[in-house]
């Protein structure tokens, strides 16, 4: 029952996130400097990774940035800096999410709730 219960949390989070993008002024989020700042010190199959990312995220690729950066973020000790920047990009597909209603797939919504619940493993 807990997990259920944490899932339906992590929905809302989810939710409430594209919601505050969706209300707020319409600030483009570009997640690429972040991502590709605190991953450059990382292995090399990983800083390919965020390479792969970036690409996707610039092209307005989301699903298949999602699918990308979904592994990375179960690397064991992330830091706080890498995080955040999962975060943003996170915030970025969100964002365009929110203004482009054909985003909202189902396949879009599972591959952001993923990475969400990829994330609070870590915390």
């Amino acid at each position: 029952m807990s997990n259920i219960v944490m899932r339906w949390k992590w929905v809302c989070v989810v939710c409430a996130l594209g919601l505050l993008c969706s209300c707020s002024k319409k600030e483009k989020i570009d997640a690429t400097a972040p991502l590709k700042q605190s991953f450059e010190k990382s292995d090399p199959e990983v800083k390919k990774s965020i390479e792969v990312v970036n690409e996707n995220l610039n092209k307005k690729n989301y699903a298949e940035a999602l699918k990308t950066l979904t592994p990375v973020v179960s690397q064991p000790n992330l830091s706080v800096q890498q995080k955040e920047a999962i975060g943003a990009a996170l915030q970025q597909v969100t964002t365009a999410a929110a203004e482009d209603p054909a985003l909202n797939t189902k396949e879009m919504y599972q591959l952001r709730l993923k990475l969400v619940e990829k994330l609070h493993e870590h915390r």
